[in-house]
């Protein structure tokens, strides 16, 4: 896609994002549940690891690998600005000492936590912001249900239906992707085009083998997707926070790029975690808890206190993919691959009451540009994060909004959970 092009297709989805936010006469939003992903993390691995896949030298975090970045928490805070601003213009909040109107749980890691702190200060000016955990050294089984115990699962089932989604054959199916594997190989080998010369002491990419790969959760991957999809995250993580590949050698380095080599880590997490199996058993129980938490009057493990109005859940990149793929949800933002969760990307789940007095689900995905990562741009009504309406399957109707009938929701979710 050209620059021109992906412009184009930028301003498109903002303008469209723009007018749906209009309410009808008579309608009213009476609830948000927020599930985000962390902001811009520190690389997993070292730079002395990454260096390892690469021709030149990595950028360095100041943080430790895993942690939120002072730009993660900066970018994190701009989203919670953009949503209160937002949800005020929407009749949701009040602009200032609205302080019971939001709630807040994240996940046990610092990202996580952090993250829902910086989104709070500014969701919620002004009040004293509590992020709700299960406990340092806790095992929440909103996201992790296998590894807390309340859900069974059976590995080799996992497996099985994860190798049934690709033919039986995990090599013919890394194969399929040999065009984007050489890209990635010229971008990080840095040479005009892949496989690139042999270089000593590298991990190269074609030296992964396709196959599966011991998990803690449920199901793991090896060979070329893997590999990609660590590295590409760091890249990922590494450009948002600004840092100076060009400084450091790197030639060819930018959106585009950025863009074109996530091919490869779109189709891992799609293969190991939008499987139907493994997506119902490791996003069942958050599923509920979300649907509980939409009902007009809350129900048995809703997240949060039932006055809250907007609830505010951080998580990880997984965690919205395992529920993207049990309801079937799917998702494009111009300069990202489709389905794919950047940093602070979020689905938002909005509870309208239309003029007819029926209830409604409205599902969008909003993130970040690129760009507004990368120059941590300020986010207002008039240029906010990209955002693009989500159609819920068997629920959302012909509307612009892809209004989906409250019952009809419960209904999916049920069906989804049963299947």
């Amino acid at each position: 896609m050209t620059p021109l092009l992906r412009a184009a297709l930028a301003a498109f989805v903002l303008l469209s994002a723009g007018s749906a936010r209009a309410a009808a006469p008579g309608e009213r939003l009476e609830k948000v549940v927020i599930l985000s992903r962390h902001g811009v993390r520190a690389a997993m691995s070292s730079p002395e690891r990454l260096e390892e896949a690469s021709a030149r030298p990595w950028p360095r975090f100041s943080v430790p690998p895993g942690h939120l970045t002072a730009r993660g928490e900066a970018l994190a805070s701009l989203m919670g600005g953009y949503f209160h601003d937002h949800y005020v213009a929407e009749g949701l909040l009040e602009r200032r000492g609205d302080c019971g109107a939001a709630s807040y749980w994240a996940n046990v890691t610092q990202r996580t936590i952090a993250t829902a702190q910086a989104v709070g200060r500014t969701l919620s000016p002004g009040c004293a912001v509590a992020v709700g955990t299960v406990g340092e050294g806790r095992v929440d089984p909103m996201f992790e249900p296998v590894k807390a115990g309340v859900v069974v699962a059976d590995p080799a089932l996992a497996r099985a239906a994860v190798a049934g989604r690709a033919g039986g054959d995990l090599a013919a199916w890394s194969a399929s992707h040999r065009d984007a594997i050489e890209r990635l190989d010229a971008l990080l080998m840095q040479c005009p085009a892949g496989p690139c010369p042999p270089s000593p002491g590298k991990r190269r990419i074609f030296d992964a083998k396709p196959g599966f790969a011991e998990d803690e959760e449920l199901v793991s991957l090896s060979g070329p997707e893997a590999f990609a999809s660590g590295v590409t995250e760091s890249l990922l993580m590494a450009w948002a926070d600004g840092q100076d590949f060009a400084g450091q050698g790197w030639r060819g380095f930018d959106e585009d790029a950025l863009t074109r080599v996530f091919a490869l880590h779109q189709a891992e997490f799609d293969l190991r975690l939008r499987t139907p199996y493994v997506a119902k058993t490791l996003g069942g129980p958050l599923a509920r808890r979300i649907l509980a938490t939409l009902e007009p009057e809350g129900s048995d493990g809703m997240i949060g206190p039932a006055g809250a109005r907007i609830v505010f859940v951080a998580g990880h990149d997984g965690t919205l993919a395992v529920l993207g793929g049990l309801l079937r949800l799917e998702w494009a933002l111009p300069g990202y691959q489709p389905n794919q969760i950047g940093p602070g990307g979020a689905l938002v789940f909005e509870r309208w009451r239309r003029a007819d007095g029926v209830r409604v689900i409205r599902a969008r995905f909003t993130g970040q540009s690129l760009r507004q990562l990368r120059e941590a741009a300020p986010l207002t009504q008039a240029t906010p994060p990209l955002s693009a309406p989500v159609f819920i399957p068997g629920c959302s109707t012909a509307t612009p909004a892809f209004d989906c009938p409250l019952d009809r929701f419960e209904a999916v979710v049920s069906q989804a959970l049963a299947s």
